[in-house]
């Protein structure tokens, strides 16, 4: 009986330990269109997944107000997070004949200008210190515009 106790005990530890360095983080996301759709979140951990737009989670907010903030448990870490809302419900970010997003979009780090850039431009650290992300929605403009 004390084997299976302390067997249990050491378990549960380990258990433990591997949940440990989780950080609960909050999204903010501002700039929300109310009622201009669903708000569709993407949280990319690595540079490899970013490109090939393989989040490690996922997930849609039903927006109430311009502004969202959401909790999630992520690893400690560097993250790039991208938002955007599909104001035309049909669940894609659309683009025009260029590849610029026509619905409003946002990404960590990102300005609105130009193109957003790679992983190591947009990425953003969460950990004992950094626990708030925001994000601004907007529509992408172009550079050298005002």
């Amino acid at each position: 009986m004390l084997k299976k106790a302390l067997f249990l005990c050491v378990f549960l530890f380990f258990i433990e330990s591997l949940f440990a360095d989780n950080i609960l983080a909050t999204i903010e996301i501002n700039g929300i269109t109310v009622n201009g759709g669903l708000v569709y979140v993407a949280v990319y951990s690595n540079e490899n997944d970013y490109k090939a737009e393989k989040p490690s989670v996922k997930f849609i907010l039903s927006p109430v107000n311009s502004k969202i903030s959401h909790n999630i448990e992520l690893p400690n870490g560097e993250y790039v997070i991208s938002v955007f809302q599909d104001t035309n419900s049909n669940e894609n970010l659309d683009t025009n004949i260029f590849g610029i997003p026509s619905e409003p979009i946002g990404k960590t780090n990102y300005s609105l200008r130009g193109a957003p850039g790679d992983f190591n431009k947009l990425k953003t650290p969460v950990n004992n210190i950094s626990t708030k992300l925001i994000i601004n929605l907007g529509k992408v403009k172009a550079l050298g515009v005002i």
